[in-house]
């Protein structure tokens, strides 16, 4: 008997040893920030993530979440859980923990580039603490949604939490979802149906005579009928039809095929929109952020993506309706009665708005094409004052940005193509400006900095304007023009050398400021192959090669990383508009083969995503009567605040969102991004318009690089 006992006290100790015991130290424990010390605080530590994520706002300085155990306690980790849906997760932060009445760094606790919103931080062993707290230097804007503290045992995430559970989407008919505004004869053209669980027969007809005039197979919820090119397609519209798998027959919306359709199509919307979103002299007298366009901020790029929108096909822009009066819109802003409405950091709009018209030369010609009217209107902004401030939290506040300066660089690089519609006075003064300036804001340093989602600094970003100021100083017989070259040269190497393709920091986690890297480095090898950078053209294929890799879908759609679809918490519009133009200017650097042909095909996907090819089967303009054409279905989630911020619901031409990662693979009913339009979406629409052009030959690409005086 003795015996017995003796065994069973050993196998209650085996047990006691090998079972872990779970205890959250943060559950129901106080909690202080910087700025918050209030109840909604508790619900960081109530065990569920149903109940809300709380928003901070440090806007670029340091900040503090502070959680007090009351008693010092073994801690082995930590659980974040951090908004994903409407606000990013904290990008860089670093855990620290406090014995006595000292605070200490946990080495394995530095947390860079996070675009995770389920962290899971183990430390290399327990430490004793009577306190812990979460440390930001150079935030923007991120939700938290739950914070777990564990003892000596961590487990694996998800662990004693309680988690919405999203109801799968279970649609009545099949879904077929296309490019709606069109496809370009001989490009490639491709649907998708999310609906397919087999590989269903699809056929084509004519909408208005129901002719049948082509058939094909969805392979993989893909179909593919690029080898339709139909000649006499002007003017006609087609439809696709399928059925099978338990659901009826469908028809898809309409889309036309022609010859640069995406390209005539679009011109029109994009040239109103920075129309009417000019600050005070637009649709709306106000200038929200103080910038040249109402939201508009030294990053946003409008000027440029216009001046490479008119060089990729400026007979076709100079025959479009002048629709701006210049005389008219100065008289109207020296009037007396003329009255601005006030808006957030518009930093005294009026003072730019009198200068641009009164001690600038002024516009003579009368016939000037409004998009050049618009590339004036903002440069002429920015000679009368080009310090600015990012509305948005940015923690450089108001300074002369390099990136301001960036933009006088691609006005006179262009300018021999539209000299005759801006005199030479105007550029003169643009010229002077810009070497003054580019010294000052820092252009001729290598730039390592790596910005964060917002899309304010995208690595790389002062290649293509060195570049561009290279062929300006040779033009104008300046002393230091290898200065401008040896600044893009060293900052390409830089990019060789530091870029890391597969952290979406450096690509898709720019957001809609990716072109800025891409665009340039390819610029470089495109046009100045014998004096780029050794290494240049592996690390566009490397690029190449890792979209494709994240693109393997359905949709042919590029995602955020294998386990995300789209950039956590932001709205993704800018980013999928403005993917063409990055994927066609490497394509035009890659050798023939299976990468360029399906990088190309990729470029094609996402502007046909971008007019409703996408999990929600509509366009991202959330008005397409407001100068869209061939739209069936708006975006249904707008913004439902009106007259508000930078009034960008008031303009033609306005882009809104598109599906999140709430909505991927195929979730309709998912929670729809922000749905509010900013000038940075339409100027990488601009990008792509002008990438189309160069790659489809409508305007040679060498127009890059040689424009003659």
């Amino acid at each position: 008997m003795k015996k017995i006992i003796i065994v069973i006290s050993f196998l209650f100790s085996s047990i006691s040893f090998n079972a872990q015991t779970y205890v959250n130290y943060a559950e129901g424990k106080s909690i202080e920030t910087t700025t918050k010390n209030n109840k909604d605080l508790a619900l960081l530590v109530d065990g569920n993530l149903s109940t809300g994520s709380l928003m901070f706002n440090p806007k670029g300085k340091p900040y503090v979440i502070e959680l007090n155990l009351t008693a010092e306690f073994k801690i082995g980790g930590v659980h974040l859980y951090m908004d994903d849906k409407g606000i990013l997760p904290i990008r860089n932060f670093q855990i620290q923990y406090k014995s006595g009445t000292e605070w200490f760094d946990i080495p394995e606790a530095v947390i860079k580039d996070n675009f995770s919103s389920e962290k899971s931080i183990v430390f290399n062993y327990p430490i004793s603490m009577s306190a812990i707290r979460i440390v930001t230097s150079n935030e923007s804007t991120f939700g938290l949604l739950e914070w777990q503290v564990w003892g000596t045992d961590v487990p694996k995430m998800p662990y004693q939490i309680k988690k919405e559970i999203s109801k799968p989407f279970l649609a009545s008919k099949h879904w077929i979802c296309v490019n709606q505004m069109g496809y370009n004869l001989g490009a490639p053209k491709r649907f998708t149906v999310p609906t397919a669980k087999t590989n269903l027969l699809f056929s084509i007809y004519e909408t208005k005579s129901g002719k049948l005039v082509y058939q094909g197979i969805v392979n993989n919820k893909t179909g593919d009928f690029s080898d339709f090119n139909p000649k006499e397609s002007t003017k006609k519209e087609y439809y696709i039809e399928l059925g099978g798998d338990g659901l009826g027959k469908a028809k898809s919306y309409a889309f036309a095929i022609g010859r640069h359709l995406l390209q005539n199509m679009s011109y029109q919307p994009a040239v109103d929109f920075f129309n009417d979103s000019r600050s005070i002299m637009g649709s709306h007298p106000s200038a929200y952020g103080g910038t040249p366009w109402r939201d508009g901020t030294y990053y946003t790029d409008e000027v440029p993506s216009m001046i490479l929108m008119y060089l990729s096909n400026p007979v076709f822009f100079d025959k479009m309706p002048v629709t701006m009066n210049w005389k008219a819109e100065k008289e109207k802003a020296l009037s007396k009665d003329f009255t601005y409405i006030s808006a957030y950091k518009d930093d005294n709009p009026m003072e730019k708005v009198i200068g641009y018209y009164s001690k600038l030369p002024p516009l003579k010609n009368a016939s000037t094409p409004d998009i050049i009217q618009c590339i004036r209107y903002g440069i002429g902004w920015n000679l009368i004052n080009p310090v600015s401030e990012d509305p948005s939290g940015d923690p450089l506040g108001k300074e002369l940005h390099s990136q301001t300066i960036e933009q006088f660089a691609y006005f006179l690089y262009g300018y021999p193509a539209y000299k005759k519609y801006i005199g030479e006075e105007f550029y003169k003064i643009v010229l002077d400006s810009t070497v003054k300036w580019w010294y000052e804001s820092g252009l001729f340093n290598v730039i390592t900095e790596v910005g964060d989602p917002k899309g304010r600094h995208a690595p790389g970003h002062s290649i293509m304007p060195n570049l561009m100021m290279y062929e300006v100083a040779k033009r104008e017989n300046l002393a230091n023009a290898d200065y401008y070259l040896k600044a893009a040269q060293v900052q390409t190497q830089w990019m060789i050398k530091n870029a890391d393709w597969s952290n979406p920091a450096f690509t898709k986690g720019q957001r809609m400021s990716e072109h800025k890297t891409i665009n340039g480095l390819a610029h470089f090898l495109y046009h100045y192959p014998e004096l780029a950078p050794e290494g240049l053209k592996q690390k566009l294929v490397d690029w190449a090669q890792q979209a494709v890799l994240l693109s393997d879908n359905m949709w042919d759609f590029r995602k955020f990383d294998q386990s995300t679809w789209t950039l956590p918490g932001y709205n993704e519009a800018g980013n999928v508009i403005g993917f063409p133009a990055c994927a066609l200017s490497v394509a035009m650097v890659l050798d023939n083969g299976e990468l360029k042909d399906r990088l190309v095909e990729l470029a094609y996907a996402h502007y046909d995503n971008f007019m409703g090819r996408n999990p929600q089967n509509s366009s991202a303009a959330n008005h397409p009567h407001l100068g869209f054409k061939g739209l069936d279905s708006a975006w249904p989630f707008p913004d439902k605040r009106t007259d508000v911020c930078a009034r960008l619901e008031l303009t033609r031409g306005s882009l809104s969102s598109l599906p999140g990662s709430e909505m991927y693979p195929f979730n309709p009913v998912g929670r729809p991004r922000h749905g509010e339009g900013w000038t940075a979406y339409n100027s990488c629409w601009n990008l792509s318009i002008a990438y189309l052009n160069f790659f489809e030959n409508v305007s040679d690409p060498s127009v890059l690089s040689k424009i003659d005086p």
